[in-house]
């Protein structure tokens, strides 16, 4: 057991060597439809758009995606390419990046950039981001601009040769010569923000918001002196009689009239209503329409005057002397104006129609063309407003703005208004240069074409057999459609001929298989659509969820079907191993699963119920069943790394031509279950690296790994155990690939169990892949009883060879070279089979690709 641990560990260590040294400098499509994609490489060669190529991005690349948004990872940080975009990768690896984007739009996102510059040059400007931050670039014929969410961003106009440094939160018109970045709404930034982060944005924006306090003015500087004023000499008037004095005087007194009443004075202050805030938002989520504008719409909110209106009147008795004031301030003017903003905003009036609906880009035209005084009365009262934000997941805000008042009757005389009307306008449009025209896009999102396959073999499990194949493989694909017939004719000494054409087989499975011999490949929709259909030789969609499928060991023969349907949590998928049906109709063993998985949207918790389906055809049919109860508890949850607990449950139930339930639940059992498989254990996903271990209680016929190669061959690989211990880790890089998997089944008393030959169970692989600019080659070993082979190898019992081929082992090594249109390949092999071989298959090939794009 000791040296069992040493294996193991030993494995772990050499896989995570190996992560470490090529997860650092690598940049591929970590999210979005790859099969949508049209690469070319820094020779302007086309690739096929497959996960191999989108895992090994290189510099001076082109990459379009005209109809589903991609996410590019880099050691450096991420790039949200959205839909309709062209860009043209250069160094994405050091702290000196750069990259063009031709057409489009993309949010880029850097980290671990410390002192670093992430350069983003466009047809008409540059733009250079700073160490650590997220700018938004779109270059398009109506628009060309930059936008700065945090970090610093410095933009070069290379037609006007103004250089201009955005803030965050900032957006910067290109064609306005004479523009100035204009601040964003946060709604903004959530829709095109790669993580969006809800506190930072209003703390930006906080900040953004704070007054600026104009500095204090100094005291004036100048030279003074006292200025004396001299008393001017008042001169002493001289009194002369104008007449002579009278001899007699007569004074008649008469007192004037004085009210004994106190005067009233009364004051009556009136404050001007002031209309209320908005108290209510609401939230839905809408199918996003196929244009898209973002508008802003907020009530207008008059200022509160400071002075107030009062009326003074003075009132006094009513006689004939009586006086009566009545005195007035003047009254207040009223003037509305609002701050000019950064954004596309909309004043309403409080006295348009309730219900505002902007929709389309038409409605705002007409909006934005039309100048819309502001008036406040008296008399009108703000009652109640909402605001729906409604967005969906391609990013679109349509706001609907309700506005309910209610009128009160106004008073006899109104104060004068004086209206100040405001005009929003829309920045003026350009036409952008660009690599390629609309009508050229239109026509790469198709191609058509025919591949032609010459493959020569020389067959050492067969009597050393020779053989020609030539195979005709014509293709179309459109969006989310692509199909690929073939049809091959083959001789061994050109006398006789054979193909797939002839004969034409009298069984039904057999005729269901010939028609499936003509399709090479087929794809309804996208691997992120809600529905997925495939017909292809490599299973691209498995559920981690579950143990029973071992992974793809080299090429396969056979036609998998693959089918994924989602809605909302939930996510269905169904797969069956081969549709050309040669394992059933060789009296043989094919499997088939379906999974229903659903995932929490709070904590995402993972649930999996589903079974696995083994399909046999000897001597009689039977389907066995094999249910499934899966569980993921996640742990650690970022963009780069997850790590969750799992938990699997395995039953065992026979379906035709009988259900036998007791080998599922047997109530006379003290355990209930005849069958089982109870396994715990971990996984780990580290950018590229992915590594899970799973420690299973097991009784019957349940076990992990139940498909392999060695399953589908005349060898029976069922045992019994009472433990297994399974270890399966993976790396996918730009440039290397390996993939390590071990599954020990053990007995109650801790010895590896048996198959019914007395062999080992244990079933292992081991795969290698590297690729060199073109030249691509590796080599891959699987193996039952991996340590009993090795130790009868040391010991001389068996030849070396039985370690790569024979009864218990199966493995094959390959080159090729691509030249573009064509390719060369060389392959030898040893295949799964009952029998063992000295000499294995060896086969030289040649492909020819002549496609036209449309």
């Amino acid at each position: 057991m000791n040296r069992l641990c040493k294996h193991v560990g030993l494995l772990l260590l050499a896989a995570c060597l190996i992560g470490n040294l090529y997860a650092d400098d690598s940049v591929f499509i970590g999210d979005g439809d790859i099969s949508a994609l049209k690469l070319y490489d820094s020779q302007g060669n086309r690739l096929d758009a497959t996960s191999e190529n989108a895992s090994k991005i290189g510099e001076g690349w082109i990459i379009q995606n005209p109809d589903t948004p991609i996410l590019i990872i880099t050691p450096r940080g991420t790039i949200n390419v959205y839909e309709g975009s062209l860009l043209v990768t250069g160094n994405l690896t050091s702290k000196q990046s750069d990259i063009y984007l031709v057409s489009g739009k993309a949010t880029f996102n850097t980290y671990d950039m410390d002192s670093g510059i992430l350069t983003v040059s466009t047809p008409v400007s540059r733009h250079r981001l700073e160490g650590d931050g997220e700018m938004l670039v779109i270059t398009s014929e109506n628009e060309e601009s930059v936008t700065a969410f945090t970090g610093t961003v410095s933009s070069y106009n290379s037609l006007t040769g103004f250089t201009r440094t955005i803030r965050p939160f900032d957006k910067l018109f290109m064609q306005e010569q004479s523009a100035r970045p204009q601040q964003i709404e946060i709604g903004y930034y959530l829709t095109y923000a790669t993580y969006p982060d809800m506190m930072l944005a209003r703390q930006i924006v906080q900040e953004l918001s704070k007054p600026i306090i104009a500095p204090t003015p100094l005291a004036a500087k100048a030279k003074s002196s006292p200025l004396v004023i001299e008393q001017p000499q008042v001169e002493m008037p001289v009194v002369a009689p104008l007449a002579e004095p009278v001899s007699s005087l007569t004074v008649a007194l008469q007192k004037p009239f004085i009210p004994e009443q106190v005067q009233v004075i009364s004051v009556d202050v009136q404050k001007i209503p002031v209309p209320e805030k908005v108290r209510t938002i609401t939230s839905s989520i809408l199918k996003a329409p196929s244009s898209r504008i973002v508008v802003t719409v907020r009530p207008m909110v008059p200022e509160i005057p400071s002075t107030v209106q009062a009326s003074i009147a003075v009132q006094v008795p009513s006689i004939p002397s009586q006086l009566t004031v009545v005195s007035e301030k003047d009254q207040v003017v009223i003037v509305q104006q609002t701050s000019e903003t950064q954004t596309l905003e909309v004043a309403i009036p409080l006295d348009v129609q309730p219900e505002l609906t902007i929709a389309s880009v038409s409605q705002v035209e007409q909006i934005l063309d039309t100048t819309i005084p502001i008036e406040e009365k008296q008399s009108e009262e703000l009652e109640e407003a909402i605001i729906g934000v409604q967005a969906s997941d391609e990013q679109y805000l349509q706001l609907t703005y309700d506005v309910k008042q209610e009128n009160v009757e106004q008073e006899k005389q109104e104060e004068p208004v004086i209206e100040t009307p405001v005009t929003t306008t829309a920045p003026a449009s350009i036409t952008s240069s660009s690599l390629i025209s609309s009508s050229d896009a239109n026509r790469l999102q198709g191609s058509f074409g025919v591949t032609a396959d010459y493959r020569f073999q020389f067959d050492g499990t067969n009597s050393n057999t020779l053989s020609h194949r030539l195979t005709i493989k014509p293709f179309y694909t459109k969006g989310p459609f692509s199909i690929s017939l073939q049809s091959y004719v083959q001789t061994e000494d050109f006398t006789a001929l054979t193909s797939n054409a002839t004969p034409f087989p009298v069984s039904t499975l057999g005729r269901i298989g010939y028609m499936f011999s003509y399709f090479d490949q087929l794809r309804i929709g996208y691997s992120t659509s809600g529905f997925y259909l495939a017909l292809d030789h490599n299973r691209s969609i498995v559920s981690d969820m579950t143990s029973f499928t071992a992974p793809q060991f080299g090429e396969s023969s056979k036609l998998v079907l693959q089918s994924q349907i989602k809605t909302g949590p939930f996510t269905l998928i169904t797969a069956f191993d081969d549709l050309y049906f040669t394992n059933l109709l060789a009296n043989r063993a094919q499997f088939g699963s379906s999974i229903l998985q659903y995932t929490s949207n709070g904590y995402p918790l993972s649930i999996a119920v589903g079974a696995l389906a083994k399909v046999e055809n000897n001597p009689s049919w039977t389907v066995n069943l094999y249910p499934l109860l899966g569980f993921r508890f996640p742990v650690i949850n970022t963009r780069t790394t997850q790590f969750s607990a799992i938990m699997q449950a395995h039953g065992y139930l026979p379906v035709y031509p009988a259900i036998d339930t007791d080998q599922f639940i047997d109530t006379s059992l003290a355990t209930f279950f005849p069958n089982y498989s109870l396994g715990v254990g971990f996984a780990v996903k580290r950018n590229q690296f992915t590594a899970k271990i799973l420690a299973s209680v097991n009784d019957g016929k349940n076990h992990t790994m139940l498909v392999n190669d060695f399953a589908y061959t005349a060898m029976d690989t069922s045992y019994s155990s009472a433990f297994e211990i399974l270890t399966d880790i993976r790396y996918t890089g730009a440039k290397f690939e390996t993939k390590a998997v071990w599954n020990v089944p053990l007995t109650g008393s801790f010895a590896i169990a048996k198959l019914s030959t007395g062999h080992s169970a244990d079933y292992s692989q081991l795969s290698l892949g590297f690729k060199l600019d073109k030249l691509t080659f590796g080599f891959g070993l699987a193996n039952l009883g991996l340590l009993e082979t090795l130790q009868d190898v040391f010991s001389g019992s068996l030849a070396l060879t039985d370690l790569f081929g024979g009864t218990y082992a199966t493995s094959y090594l390959y080159a090729g070279y691509d030249f573009g249109t064509f390719n060369l390949s060389a392959r030898a092999a040893y295949p799964a089979s009952p029998a063992a071989y000295t000499i294995p298959m060896v086969s030289l090939s040649a492909r020819i690709k002549l496609s036209k794009a449309f």
